[in-house]
C-alpha cells in the first residue's frame, strides 16, 4: 500500500489517486446507466456494531460525504446491525441483502479471519465485492506509567495484568493471549469490561496494569492526553509493518520467539491491514461495483471529508478495493498448519482469564443536564458526571427506546460504572 501525507499526521491517502482519471473512471455510458439506477433511491450503509464504536464513527463520517461522489447522488442513511462481532451483518449481506449496489456494509475485519480459521460462518469472504478500506489498522499495548513494567522486555520477565472487553473471544483478550504464546510476554488477562474506555479508567484506578489490542487510532481519539501527559507507556506496535507515527516503539515481528512464530503473527495481524473495509453483496452488477469503488476513492480524497476526519481525529489510510480483494484471498488460502497454530495461540482456556468485577452505581430521579455525543451529563451527589449510552438498556415511560430518544431535561434512574464510563440501564420519564 502506497500513501502520501497530508497536512495532518492523522490523514494519508493512496497514491493511486495520482493515476490518470481514465483508469479510475467507468465509461460514460456505464456511468449514465449507474446514475439512472441510483437516482432518487436510498443507499443503506450498514454497521455491524452498536452506535458509538470505531466502525460506527467511520461509517457515519463516510456517509456524510459519499453520495456526492456516487453517480445519481442517492440519499444515504446509516443502519446499525450489531450481533456476533459483525458476523450477523456479514451473513445478511451474503444471503439476504439486495444485490443492487444500494446496500453497502462496513464489515468487521474479523469477518475474514473467522472464516480463514475455519469457524462456521454464513458467507464466503472472497465472494464479496470489496470497495476499499478507510484505514489500515495498527494496534498497541499500553501500560500505566506507574506500572513496574516499562518496556516489552520487562513484560517478558514480570507479570502484567491486562484488561479486555467483553468475552474471551474479543480482540482485546485474544491479542494478549497470542502475545503470551508467540512472544513470551507474561500477561494475565481480566476480561469482561464493557469498553476500552472502561479498561483505560480501570488502569487509572489501578485495577489493571495495561491494555493490549487497542487501535492506535482509537487511543488518539479517546485518550491522547494520557500519551502527552506521559501517564501511559506504549509497549509495542502490532501491525503488518511499523508506522512512522510510532517510531521508536518496538515492532511486534521483532518480538517473536522464532521465525515460525513470525509467520503465525503475520497471519494474525493480516486482518488489520484491511482495517475498516466496505463491501457490497456478491452478484452486484459489475458497472455499479466499479462506480462505487471509484466513489469510495473519490470520497477518501475529498478535502471536506479529510478536514472532518482530521477534526474528529479519525485517521485515513486508504486501501483500494482491488488490494482488499487480493488480501482477503491470500488470508483464506493461508497454509493450514499456520492457521492451526494461530488458532491455538488465540485460544484462552478455562482458568487462563478471569472476569472483571464491575461495580455498578444507581442514581434515582436525576435530571439529564446535557447530551454530548451520545453521552449523558447529570449530577451524582451534586457533582457533574458523564456516562456513555452505547449498549445500555434504555426506556422512556416504560417503553424500550434508542439513545436518540433521550432528551435534556428528562428525569431518569441511571445505572452506570462511573464518571466518563458507560451506563448499563437508563429509565427515564418525559
Amino acid at each position: 500500500m502506497q500513501s502520501i501525507s497530508h497536512a495532518s499526521a492523522y490523514v494519508s491517502v493512496s497514491a493511486l489517486f495520482l493515476v490518470p482519471a481514465l483508469v479510475l473512471t467507468p465509461a460514460p455510458a456505464a456511468a449514465d446507466t449507474v446514475a439512472d439506477a441510483f437516482k432518487g433511491k436510498t443507499m443503506n450503509m450498514y454497521v455491524g456494531s452498536a452506535p458509538g464504536g470505531g466502525y460506527d464513527r467511520y461509517t457515519r463520517l463516510i456517509e456524510r460525504h459519499f453520495n456526492r461522489h456516487v453517480p445519481g447522488n442517492p440519499r444515504t442513511v446509516v443502519k446499525n446491525m450489531p450481533g456476533a462481532s459483525g458476523l450477523k451483518l456479514a451473513g445478511y449481506m451474503y444471503q439476504a441483502a439486495p444485490k443492487d449496489g444500494l446496500h453497502v456494509a462496513g464489515l468487521h475485519n474479523t469477518v475474514v479471519s473467522e472464516e480463514s480459521m475455519g469457524r462456521k460462518v454464513q458467507y464466503k469472504s472472497t465472494d464479496f465485492n470489496w470497495l476499499g478500506s478507510a484505514n489500515s489498522l495498527t494496534t498497541v499495548c499500553i501500560v500505566s506509567a506507574g506500572s513496574p513494567v516499562k518496556t516489552y522486555a520487562d513484560a517478558k520477565k514480570a507479570p502484567l495484568i491486562v484488561g479486555g472487553t467483553g468475552s474471551v473471544s474479543s480482540s482485546t483478550n485474544m491479542v494478549p493471549a497470542y502475545l503470551r504464546s508467540l512472544t513470551g510476554a507474561t500477561l494475565q488477562i481480566i476480561h469482561g469490561y464493557p469498553s476500552t474506555t472502561s479498561v483505560i479508567l480501570a488502569m487509572e484506578r489501578g485495577e489493571v496494569g495495561g491494555l493490549c489490542g487497542l487501535g492506535w487510532d482509537s487511543l488518539k481519539a479517546q485518550a491522547m492526553h494520557l500519551v502527552r501527559d506521559k501517564k501511559i507507556n506504549i509497549l509495542v506496535q502490532i501491525a503488518k509493518r511499523p508506522t512512522e507515527e510510532l517510531k521508536g516503539v518496538p515492532f511486534i515481528m521483532d518480538m517473536a520467539n522464532s521465525p515460525e512464530d513470525v509467520k503465525v503473527l503475520e497471519f494474525l495481524v493480516a486482518r488489520q491491514y484491511i482495517g475498516r473495509p466496505y463491501a457490497v453483496p456478491p452478484g452486484a452488477p459489475a458497472d455499479r461495483v466499479a462506480a462505487l469503488r471509484k466513489a469510495f476513492l473519490d470520497t477518501m480524497a475529498d478535502p471536506k471529508f479529510l478536514a472532518e476526519a482530521e477534526k474528529q481525529l479519525i485517521p485515513i489510510e486508504v486501501v483500494t478495493g482491488e488490494e482488499v480483494q487480493k488480501h482477503v484471498e491470500s488470508m483464506i488460502n493461508t497454509d493450514k498448519a499456520i492457521i492451526a497454530r494461530a488458532d491455538a495461540a488465540t485460544l484462552i482456556k478455562k482458568g487462563e482469564s478471569r472476569e472483571a468485577k464491575l461495580t455498578w452505581r444507581t442514581v434515582k430521579g436525576v435530571k439529564i443536564d446535557q447530551i454530548k455525543k451520545r453521552n449523558l451529563v447529570f449530577k451524582d451527589g451534586g457533582k457533574a458526571v458523564e456516562a456513555g449510552t452505547s449498549g445500555a438498556k434504555i426506556t422512556v415511560d416504560g417503553k424500550k427506546v434508542k439513545s436518540k430518544a433521550l432528551k435534556a431535561g428528562m428525569t431518569c434512574d441511571i445505572t452506570y460504572l462511573g464518571d466518563h464510563d458507560v451506563a448499563g440501564k437508563i429509565d427515564c420519564r418525559k
